[in-house]
């Protein structure tokens, strides 16, 4: 419009509407971290210049934020019975700041110890106390620390009888 190039509005600079509107179609799906969006549009060839300005634009619009990808990333894997140990090496992977991740493990409001005594509880329901042999303690270490728990939160657990 004619009287936008007239005013004393300063001219936005140029931005590559295929990139913006790629990336608010990522968005509109879900949540993303800023480099997990980098590397899918590097994937589709946009130059590096197109990326961070566009995803500068939605950083400042509110429509990105890492840190509220953390937090819903942290609260949906922790529904899904992973640990903070796990989540927080996810978030590396995903490009997430070790200052942020260590912020939202603290002031999350997550029971870590009822979250892993809910998994141990779907997992190992079955088995009655004479059933829990050295190696089935073993597996069940095992299992527990792969899903992201500390010993700390579910070795009472694997020794019901000294509680």
């Amino acid at each position: 419009c004619s009287w936008y190039l007239h005013s004393n509005y300063p001219l936005q600079i140029k931005m590559n509407k295929i990139a913006l509107a790629y990336l608010l179609n990522l968005l509109a799906r879900r949540d993303y971290s800023a480099y997990e969006i980098q590397q899918k549009m590097a994937d589709k060839d946009f130059s590096a210049e197109d990326i961070e300005q566009v995803l500068t634009h939605c950083q400042q619009k509110n429509w990105q934020s890492d840190q509220r990808f953390c937090e819903n990333y942290l609260s949906a894997r922790s529904r899904k019975g992973y640990g903070p140990t796990r989540i927080r090496q996810e978030l590396q992977q995903k490009g997430i700041e070790n200052s942020l991740i260590s912020q939202q493990l603290q002031h999350c409001e997550i029971d870590w110890f009822a979250v892993a005594e809910n998994l141990f509880n779907k997992k190992y329901a079955k088995f009655d106390r004479q059933d829990w042999t050295p190696s089935l303690k073993q597996k069940a270490w095992r299992f527990m620390l792969s899903r992201g728990f500390t010993s700390d939160s579910f070795t009472h657990l694997l020794n019901p009888e000294q509680d």
